[in-house]
């Protein structure tokens, strides 16, 4: 069908998306909506340095939780404790650095590094310290060698290249420039310079300072280049890294790990301490004075001499400050000794530098984590596997991050932890969103888009000529109801997935095809030409109701459509449209299953009518405004009044007589028939007692009509017992009629609520009979008194040989069965004569009378001969 929207043209990829369900299409743009917005808050974020504060403190837990390595048995520190600056005073002599530089030099150690300074400071500066005069390590010229050593024993010190010294150049604020003793050979001098976080931490090692005339090592790197005296510093400004023989050292960048900003001047590494407190072996300044220091302790080792005195108030605070309660600190020594022993591990070949992700890199890991959120937030259900597997997915994100710690890298956490969480918030609103918006079985829009979509297709016509070229169809599967009690709910939602395929497979992408609930779908043609939406109405009906396989069983699917044709004067809102193709749909469904019908205003006026009387039902049982009629059932042979048949009236206000056509099956579907059938067996009983009061010699029976309804009361026995006892009438006076087609529709239940009913004495008939389908097996098991025949048989009777066929079946199955009959609809005596000499015996009809009200039936009562 050339006109019925051809694929061939449209791209591959085309192709492939209008064949995949809806609502991937609203989860891929949930998911890409939710990662957008999450990092464009973590760049806002980033950007105005919200992150790194949050990132150095989790860089701080997660150090702490890394396992301690043992102590490093290339080094030896020598403190300088409380009770050696109680002995030895501070800042100490000459002679006692001397002595110790010395004493250690016996052991051959492979460098000393002299982390104190020695030169004299300004008074200006330091005025508790007193000036001692010449700056030590000094030799006065004209000396010899023994002469100096004699004279200032710590110059001749001072000239072994394994001694390296300290000084400061001031490069934090407020610093004061400590230089080094001028004697002291370039090369053997190390800034003691620190960089501070902003939070006041030490994490970064400031390695080294380029300077055209001077370039400035530090103390640690010093004391490895003098350990390994193989290696050689090269500075490689190209890549930004320091080389160490085969060893590459690249310097910190601002934005490396969770820094976002930070000072990085000169050529900085991250720090990474190997021992929280204890690091080396220690010994104090008094043992080392006293020779109490095993030989092999400083044999071969790198030996850093400094104050440990918390007095002395050079602290630090490392990331494991907080591990306990107090704030714990290291001194410069310690310090010292932490970033010479990454240095030596580094040259060493041993894991030893931290390595971070490059900013690619980092967009990619945060997006990857963001992503998994959206992802997950979005496919993953129920409620408790949510919760469980997003959970598992943020511990799983800062276990990664723990473990990438422990191999040396430092990847960013709380970045992708706030993109996550805000990924996670924002899809989980859509998800709201689209549980409201869209149906979670079948994967289509629900109502509430399918409206906006149609009012979204009428507004862009709204300013042209003419009518909009839209036709709005609604549809209802057929006898879905009876698939879902056949085989189960399960077996209805394949049915439900299946349709739903079939109608977006057929439809164009410009239908807007939605679930609007149960059964019920609903579409937009783009088209309104008569002649154009049936072939295509044609061509969809052949396209559902192709037979399916579900559950080894083969189903034929069909449905009814209602559908609403854009005129010149149709200008209603989207839900007028939706509303008038539902009621044309109910108009298919009553004329026959699989078929459409176009909306016309008399359907509108007929909905609007059923509405006005179901309203109007209320009050009049609110009000008493319902009347019983009685039409009296006849002997045919002897003309005696054997009985009347109860018939519900309303009398409306100001309509006056409505039609029981117009209201019993209104009663029937709300409800209300059950208040107003008691209330008819009460009133029918309670007239058949006056009767019975008032002519006593008359056995006259009453037969009322049972509702479809009532058979599934549950109290329905229990009512009309009461009734019967309330009034002390024998129940063998009343006659229960229940239609064929009630009877059919559940046997076993059936027959055990008629022989409730026979228990209570009550007589019973099944009405109508003939228009249904009786198995005559089980009309031989029902406790039925009497048969009647419906009126369109005898009406049809004197001109319908295959009519009066059908009676005479009809009563020589009654006299088989040893059952009454009653003939309806008798309307002259030639009809009543067939009858009778057929042998049937009594009924009914306006050839005897026609419905009479209480006092008309109780005047012709009085009238009939006895």
């Amino acid at each position: 069908m050339a006109y019925f929207w051809p694929r061939s043209w449209r791209p591959q990829m085309r192709l492939w998306a209008t064949r995949c369900p809806q609502p991937f299409h609203f989860g891929r743009r949930a998911i890409l909506v939710s990662v957008l917005i999450a990092f464009t808050s973590v760049a806002v974020g980033k950007r105005w340095l919200m992150f790194q504060p949050l990132e150095v403190a989790s860089f701080d837990r997660l150090s702490r939780l890394q396992p301690a390595q043992d102590l490093d048995e290339r080094l030896l520190i020598v403190a300088v404790t409380e009770e050696d600056l109680s002995r030895y005073g501070w800042p100490l002599g000459d002679p006692q650095v001397a002595d110790l530089i010395a004493l250690l030099q016996r052991h051959d150690p492979a460098v000393i590094g002299l982390a104190l300074y020695r030169n004299q400071s300004p008074a200006t500066a330091f005025p508790d310290t007193a000036d001692r005069g010449d700056p030590p390590g000094i030799a006065i010229e004209g000396q010899t060698e023994a002469t100096a050593a004699e004279s200032n024993p710590l110059a001749l010190a001072f000239r072994s290249p394994m001694v390296i010294g300290l000084m400061n150049v001031g490069t934090q604020p407020n610093d004061y420039e400590v230089p080094a003793p001028a004697a002291w050979p370039a090369d053997q001098v190390g800034f003691s310079d620190l960089v501070l976080d902003p939070d006041g931490v030490l994490r970064r090692n400031l390695l080294f300072v380029d300077h055209p005339t001077q370039p400035y090592y530090s103390f640690p790197l010093r004391m490895a280049l003098a350990y390994h005296r193989d290696q050689v510093l090269a500075v490689d400004p190209t890549d930004d890294d320091l080389r160490l023989g085969a060893t590459r050292l690249p310097a910190l960048q601002p934005g490396d790990g969770g820094y976002t900003a930070i000072d990085s001047r000169g050529y900085q590494i991250l720090l990474r301490y190997r021992n929280p407190h204890r690091l080396a072996h220690t010994v104090t300044l008094s043992q080392v004075l006293a020779g109490q220091v095993p030989a092999d302790w400083v044999r071969g080792r790198a030996v850093l001499i400094g104050s440990t005195a918390p007095s002395m108030r050079n602290g630090f605070l490392t990331p494991y400050s907080s591990q306990t309660g107090d704030r714990v600190r290291l001194s410069g020594v310690e310090v010292y000794a932490q970033a010479l022993s990454q240095l030596l591990d580094a040259l060493e070949g041993r894991p030893a530098l931290y390595r971070f992700l490059p900013q690619w890199g980092e967009v990619l890991w945060l997006l990857g984590w963001i992503g998994l959120a959206g992802g997950l937030g979005w496919y993953v259900r129920p409620a408790l596997t949510w919760v469980m597997v997003m959970g598992s997915a943020f511990l799983g994100l800062w276990l990664v991050g723990g473990w990438a710690l422990a191999y040396g890298w430092w990847l960013p956490l709380v970045e992708p932890t706030a993109g996550f969480l805000v990924a996670t918030g924002f899809v989980v609103i859509q998800r709201a969103l689209y549980r409201t918006s869209y149906d979670q079985l079948t994967r289509l829009p629900g109502r509430e888009l399918f409206l906006i979509s149609l009012q979204r297709e009428l507004s862009r016509y709204r300013r042209t000529d003419g009518p909009p070229p839209l036709t709005v169809v609604f549809l209802d599967i057929d006898r879905f109801r009876l698939i879902n009690q056949s085989f189960s709910h399960r077996v209805g939602d394949q049915v439900l997935q299946t349709m739903a395929q079939r109608l977006s497979e057929i439809l164009p992408e410009s239908a807007h095809l939605a679930r609007i609930g149960g059964d019920e779908f609903a579409f937009v043609l783009p088209f309104n030409d008569p002649a154009t939406v049936d072939a295509a109405l044609d061509h969809i009906q052949a396209g559902i109701s192709a037979p399916l396989t579900i559950a080894n069983q083969r189903l034929a699917i069909t449905g009814s459509m209602g559908l609403v044709i854009s005129q010149e004067d149709y200008a209603l809102h989207p839900e007028d449209w939706l509303r008038d193709a539902h009621t044309a749909m109910y108009r298919a469904k009553a004329l026959h299953e699989d078929r459409y019908e176009v909306f016309s205003s008399t359907m509108r006026e007929e909905a609007m009518r059923r509405l006005e009387i179901e309203s109007c039902l209320l009050e009049a049982l609110e009000k008493d405004q319902f009347l019983l009629y009685y039409q009296p059932i006849m002997c045919l042979e002897s003309r005696r009044l054997v009985g009347f048949e109860a018939l519900i009236r309303w009398c409306h206000p100001q309509e006056g007589f409505v039609s029981p056509g117009q209201f019993i099956q209104i009663a029937e579907e709300t409800g209300l028939i059950l208040p107003l059938g008691q209330w008819i067996f009460r009133e029918a009983s309670r007239q058949l007692k006056r009767w019975q009061n008032a002519f006593p010699q008359q056995s006259l029976k009453m037969s009322i009509n049972l509702s479809r309804r009532q058979f599934h009361q549950a109290d329905l026995v229990e009512q009309f017992a009461q009734c019967l006892r309330d009034l002390d009438l024998d129940g063998h006076y009343i006659q229960l009629e229940i239609t064929e087609s009630i009877i059919m529709g559940n046997v076993e239940g059936v027959r055990s609520l008629m022989q409730q009913l026979k228990e209570l004495g009550l007589q019973l008939a099944i009405d109508d009979f003939g228009t249904g389908y009786s198995s005559l097996s089980d009309l031989y098991h029902f406790p039925t008194d009497t048969l009647k025949i419906d009126q369109s048989f005898v009406g049809r009777m004197d001109n319908s040989r295959d009519d009066r066929e059908i009676i005479h079946t009809i009563i020589t199955l009654a006299r088989k069965l040893g059952l009454g009959l009653v003939a309806e609809g008798i309307e002259d005596n030639t009809q009543a004569d067939l009858l009778m000499e057929m042998g049937c015996e009594q009924g009914q009809g306006y050839l005897f009378a026609k419905p009479l009200n209480a006092q008309e039936a109780t005047a012709f009562v009085a009238a009939t001969p006895r």
